[in-house]
């Protein structure tokens, strides 16, 4: 089958999760004989060729930090990718990207899915839903973004009731994401986890907390740094790790100091995505205060790695997090004290909740991923092909 991915922004040094989503789809498709290519925005004006990617002239959008702009309606690539044919569009942008990729579905007659991976009107609006012009403007965007796609994808059941409530006509369903199991499942030697702890300046003895993130605000991993204190109260030896960027980084390091924990939390800053399994193997816990997240990648990661999760209340973690089989949800600070301190202090159940998120990580293996996904494919491009007989 000839599969086109799209997407605004796509690197082999996997920086968010919609790249992680379409290199995983990429690799286990091509690994299957597949024909697969890509297209995407560069990082810059100018448009080049890496493989089966394709990358565009396109520039920053001050909107959200993988968001692209591109002025291009024709060129070259474009002309490649319609005489190549694919058999199937799936578009993981709302962004130029995807208005590109469309125009190829057209020439080949192709099918489109489209796959909504971020609110990006509550990103920038938060409740735009009290807002009714806001609101009234967004339904009529996302009609518009989505015109032509034959099915919208969503990743959770959260994302699902977010986009029922635009009202598109579209059909949607529900496929969650995958991740490269074996990726995590890896074990850390010891003198390496050793040698990495030298690095960071925190003592072997320390119990470990990780938090994997783009350091901005609407994670919420200021209010994870304000609730620590009362942790480290009780228990002098934990240690906070917070890996990543992000423009709330600065913020979040002055939070730590203002809240008398800045010795006790560590801030390594970017990790390459094929490296991140190193911290989730130093941790003992995953930690999330995030209500952002549509199906975060980072929860699964960490239990493929086998860390129970604490994370605060959100519909994203149906079917993911089950409070008191593989980590605990929290609501209010109290909460979060009393389950984070009711796992660290007893080592039996962190390991029962540990071994339980082994078992669930299974299930979101980029196999099953994958051949949901082609089976959705062969559904659509059957549907099509009976659809193009019937009007002969």
């Amino acid at each position: 089958m000839k599969i086109l991915l799209s997407a605004d922004a796509y690197t082999t040094t996997l920086t968010n999760g919609v790249t992680v989503v379409v290199k995983t789809l990429y690799d286990t498709y091509t690994s299957q004989g597949h024909d697969v290519r890509i297209l995407t925005m560069s990082g810059d004006r100018a448009a080049h060729h890496e493989g089966d990617v394709y990358y565009l002239p396109s520039f920053k959008t001050p909107l959200y930090p993988d968001v692209r702009l591109s002025f291009v309606r024709h060129h070259p690539f474009l002309d490649e990718l319609k005489e190549w044919k694919p058999d199937m569009v799936h578009i993981h942008t709302e962004g130029p990207a995807g208005r590109l990729a469309k125009s190829i579905a057209r020439r080949s007659d192709a099918p489109v899915i489209m796959t909504w991976h971020t609110d990006y009107a509550k990103f920038a609006f938060h409740d735009h839903s009290s807002m009714k012009a806001v609101e009234w403007s967004v339904k009529k965007l996302m009609a518009r973004v989505y015109r032509g796609a034959d099915m919208i994808t969503v990743p959770s059941y959260k994302a699902k009731a977010l986009l029922d409530g635009y009202n598109l006509k579209n059909p949607n369903m529900v496929i969650p994401n995958g991740i490269v199991l074996s990726r995590f499942t890896k074990e850390l030697p010891a003198e390496e986890k050793e040698q990495m702890l030298r690095d960071m300046n925190i003592s072997e003895d320390k119990k470990l907390l990780v938090i994997i993130s783009r350091l901005s605000a609407e994670k919420n991993i200021e209010e994870i740094i304000r609730y620590f204190p009362a942790l480290v109260k009780q228990d002098p030896k934990l240690h906070l790790i917070i890996v990543g960027t992000g423009p709330d980084k600065k913020h979040l390091e002055q939070t730590a100091v203002k809240m008398g924990v800045a010795d006790n939390i560590t801030f390594p800053g970017f990790v390459q995505h094929d490296l991140t399994y190193k911290y989730y193997k130093l941790g003992k816990v995953f930690l999330s205060a995030s209500t952002f997240e549509m199906h975060s990648l980072t929860y699964l990661e960490a239990m493929a790695s086998g860390l129970p999760l604490i994370c605060r209340d959100d519909p994203c973690l149906k079917g993911v997090l089950t409070d008191g089989e593989n980590g605990y949800i929290y609501r209010d600070e109290k909460e979060f004290t009393e389950k984070a301190m009711k796992l660290l202090e007893d080592e039996s159940l962190r390991q029962k909740m540990a071994d339980n998120s082994l078992r669930i990580s299974k299930g979101f293996s980029e196999q099953a991923f994958a051949e949901n996904m082609l089976e959705l494919y062969e559904r659509l491009i059957k549907e099509r092909r009976e659809q193009a007989s019937e009007e002969k």
